[in-house]
């Protein structure tokens, strides 16, 4: 039982370092002069903990089926309570990963505006002093 603790207590402390880094993810975003080094040294992280996150839920399923344990845990409340902690971390991390998804669009939305913007500039169409159209 001690392992399925430990394991909990594990998957529980990789989510709230996702958080750290999805919040930092986020500030970075929000900057205006923000390097992509930065940004991909961020994902190199997320992948390297998300990995470790299945590594230790695949553990956490075997722990669960050997002691006939399932979640919600409502029969041991040390589990049960690193349960409800784990959850609300989850709701967190989801509403955390759409707010950087909807900045990145915005992003990518006002970059991709810019440089239509700027295109079109370049190419603008101007009468001569002959009347006809110069583009």
């Amino acid at each position: 039982m001690n392992d399925l603790i430990d394991t909990i207590k594990k998957i529980e402390n990789i989510l709230y370092s996702l958080e750290r880094i999805l919040k930092q993810e986020c500030h970075n975003l929000l900057k205006s002069k923000t390097s992509n080094e930065e940004i991909l040294e961020l994902i190199k992280r997320k992948k390297i903990l998300f990995k470790k996150l299945i590594i230790l839920s695949q553990d956490r399923l075997c722990l669960e089926k050997e002691y006939n344990i399932f979640p919600p845990y409502e029969s041991n409340n040390k589990l049960n309570n690193y349960w409800k902690k784990i959850i609300n971390t989850c709701l967190i991390l989801r509403k955390l990963n759409l707010k950087n998804k909807i900045i990145m669009n915005k992003k990518f939305y006002l970059n991709q505006r810019f440089l239509e913007l700027s295109s079109s500039y370049k190419k603008s169409i101007t009468y001569n002093l002959d009347g006809n159209l110069e583009i």
